[in-house]
């Protein structure tokens, strides 16, 4: 579905900047994270360090607009229309932007990706607020490390030595990435292989991103599998869901590991290296934090997950469960999403089912964007 610009204002929210008097004084970069289901303006402010490394990285705003721009129709007044409401008009001095599009933009043929873009440029050359740097759809692995980064400053692992570096699951809704640390001399793919040079140190990186394993587009694959949603589901094809969480894992294991290789590509890297913690990023933590799970503050399992969604919602009548959850727009999916996420990390990727799988706190941030920051910052100056 393509949407044009008279549709654009009644599927749009957002939030208005409110700490431009900060740019003032320090040094401010906006990212736009244009991904598959809508776009984010991420604001942030830094200071420089003596040999202009960015430090003190903080978000001052967000603000996210909906649909993606992959879904809206290629031409100026679309484009001019999204990116109004995008970026506020109130800005009193210009500020760099970097404009980057992730797997929405990725799933569509590189003509069309290019009449967006120059949508974007002549929207950006008609005023003078923001200073677009850059404009294109990033590479899965570019937002593996960018993620990577993001998760590894937060926890400042960039900036000591002596704090282990982690390794990052980002879980997006058209693709998936997978990024951790290796030993210099391991023997990887080219193609795997990221040499990141950030706050005078330099790291070597396994990343891998796997287009078409992200969770809306994967869930499209299974919407009539009846393992995967709770008992008396209506599926599209008029059957009823008859939910067994660890029957729609194993189907969707087949899929990952047989027809994407992700067990082949990922755990020869991954056995070379002792990942002692891992982060997570994206759909999973959504889950995390619902209420109809418990889980430990700020972490989880595969195997709790699965268990947890196996006998709360997946073994459960779907009438009982829209009494007990109203109103829920992800009520449905839950059963084939914790399904997903078990059958990714542990038969994909490699993890013990018990293995802890950490995720920052709603005030540490850790979008990718943030690791975007930490690269581009000495570009800008």
């Amino acid at each position: 579905m393509r949407f044009t610009a008279a549709l654009l204002f009644s599927l749009f929210t957002h939030q208005v900047f409110s700490q431009q008097d900060v740019c003032q004084q320090r040094h401010c970069v906006a990212i736009v994270d244009a991904g598959s289901s809508g776009s984010r303006l991420h604001l942030y402010a830094y200071d420089l360090d003596n040999i202009s490394n960015p430090i003190q990285i903080e978000e001052l705003e967000s603000k996210k607009i909906t649909p993606g721009l992959a879904s809206l129709e290629a031409d100026q007044n679309a484009v001019d229309a999204y990116l109004n409401l995008l970026f506020p008009s109130t800005v009193s001095q210009s500020i760099p932007v970097y404009f980057y599009a992730t797997a929405g933009m990725r799933l569509l043929p590189q003509p069309k990706q290019k009449l967006r873009y120059n949508a974007v440029w002549q929207w950006f050359n008609h005023q003078s607020q923001w200073q677009l740097m850059d404009a294109r759809t990033i590479t899965g692995s570019e937002e593996g490390v960018f993620g990577w980064l993001a998760v590894n400053y937060e926890l400042g692992a960039l900036s000591s030595k002596q704090q282990d570096l982690v390794g990052v699951m980002d879980m997006g809704g058209a693709s998936v990435q997978i990024t951790f640390p290796v030993e210099e001399d391991t023997e990887l793919d080219n193609h795997d292989r990221v040499e990141v040079d950030v706050l005078g140190r330099h790291i070597t990186l396994f990343v891998h991103s796997f287009l078409g394993l992200g969770q809306n587009v994967l869930s499209q694959q299974f919407l009539n599998s009846a393992s995967c949603f709770a008992n008396g589901y209506e599926l599209p094809d008029g059957l009823s869901g008859k939910g067994d969480a660890v029957a729609c894992q194993n189907d969707i294991s087949n899929l990952i590991n047989k027809v994407h290789a992700v067990n082949r590509v990922v755990q020869p890297a991954a056995n070379k290296k002792t990942i002692n913690s891992w982060y997570a990023l994206g759909g999973v933590t959504f889950l995390a934090v619902d209420k109809m799970f418990s889980f430990e503050k700020n972490q989880i399992t595969s195997q709790s997950l699965l268990d947890q969604s196996d006998s709360e919602i997946c073994h459960k009548q779907w009438q009982d469960l829209t009494h007990q959850y109203p109103d829920h727009e992800y009520l449905h999916s839950y059963c084939l999403f914790a399904s997903y996420y078990y059958a990714l990390m542990v038969s994909g990727y490699g993890l013990a089912p018990n293995e802890p799988i950490n995720y920052l706190a709603s005030n540490q941030g850790g979008d990718w964007t943030l690791g975007v920051v930490l690269l581009q910052a000495k570009n800008i100056h």
